[in-house]
């Protein structure tokens, strides 16, 4: 293991990144021309991410090359085929990387597809110019005219579906999380970590507290056990840890703690409604899922025990806030909690007032 990528994984380890932003990225660069049959690089069957079996089949003119962790591969395709019925997808680009023999930071430029290592499934299409900057390959520019890529929908037999789950609780990770997660206007983490926040929300039905879903923000989380040795916290408790296969937004869950972890890879600010447009699940000013205002029941979300006016899905998502979306009665209403104390998975990077997540390299 050469000395950059040791210094980028101790850099990672010290800026807090979960797998959201140490999931290496396969970066293809597709040119016009068309790749013969039997250039494939890499086939694999994934079972996970679709209600059905997603045969991925990655062609090129050339065999991968590794820089610095992550994979570039080019000239090539990128073939779908749903194994239940046979319906097939080629997504094709043109674009182009150079690699800085140097540094070994990533240029890229033109149309590209972005592709996940373990599996090799695609869920990002970017056109323009931007870079990976090592040794942290930290995502300058790229994020411009980024569209979300959804092989389930590509080829499954029926579109996804258009509605929020709008029934009674408790609600389940979506069907189609990439579709959703463009919904949310969500864009696939790719580099190293910007800001890393934490957010506890917890969602009160009647009285009833309605259990946040492991892996929201997530396509095809995975269960990877309890958490490593180490200070526990509140996502620890739970015994269960999941992380992404394929991709994660910015905001998402990883375990049922109710924690929110914000980690992304370029500015910005989330919201509260991107993450339930995210989970799937019906969110306005007037309705929680299928729970909605009238015959005596209302719907309010507080912040920190605090009432927020207004539309909640515009609450702006920052470090250690207590959220509380809570719907019943006016005495209901009033049981709301206040803080959090099932312990923060460290200090947060990158927000307003907060040190940077890229510490400089010993």
């Amino acid at each position: 293991m050469d000395v950059r990528r040791r210094a980028r994984r101790r850099a990672r380890r010290r800026s807090g990144a979960t797998v959201a932003a140490a999931a290496i990225l396969v970066l293809i660069a597709v040119t016009a021309a068309p790749a013969k049959p039997s250039d494939v690089v890499a086939r694999s069957v994934d079972r996970a991410l679709c209600p059905f079996p997603l045969e991925v089949t990655v062609r090129g003119a050339e065999r991968p090359a590794e820089a610095h962790g992550l994979t570039l591969i080019g000239p090539g395709t990128v073939t779908l085929r749903n194994r239940d019925t046979g319906r097939s997808s080629t997504l094709t680009a043109e674009g182009t990387y150079s690699v800085d023999q140097g540094s070994g930071s990533i240029a890229f430029r033109g149309h590209r597809l972005w592709l996940s290592l373990d599996g090799n499934v695609p869920f990002l299409s970017t056109d323009g110019t931007g870079t990976l900057k090592a040794p942290l390959f930290a995502l300058t520019g790229g994020a411009a005219h980024a569209t979300v890529v959804d092989p389930c929908a590509l080829v499954g037999p029926a579109a996804p579906p258009a509605r929020p789950a709008s029934g009674p609780a408790p609600w389940r990770l979506p069907s189609h999380p990439l579709t959703r997660f463009a919904r949310a206007g969500l864009i696939p983490v790719r580099g190293a970590l910007v800001r890393h926040d934490h957010v506890h929300l917890d969602v009160l039905v009647e009285g009833r507290k309605v259990a946040v879903p492991a892996g929201v923000g997530m396509a095809e989380p995975v269960d990877t056990g309890p958490c490593p040795p180490g200070p526990p916290f509140g996502d620890c408790a739970t015994g269960h840890i999941f992380t992404a296969k394929v991709a994660v937004v910015p905001v998402h869950t990883h375990s049922t703690s109710g924690l929110i972890h914000i980690e992304s890879d370029r500015p910005g600010t989330f919201t509260l409604g991107q993450f339930f447009d995210a989970w799937g699940v019906r969110f306005d000013s007037s309705c929680v899922g299928g729970y909605c205002t009238g015959n005596g029941k209302r719907l309010q979300a507080f912040v920190n025990g605090k009432p927020v006016p207004g539309d909640p899905r515009s609450i702006v998502l920052g470090d250690r806030q207590e959220i509380a979306v809570v719907y019943g009665t006016a005495r209901q209403l009033r049981a709301v909690p206040s803080s959090y104390t099932g312990g923060w998975p460290g200090h947060g990077c990158g927000g307003t007032s907060e040190p940077s997540c890229l510490p400089k390299l010993s």
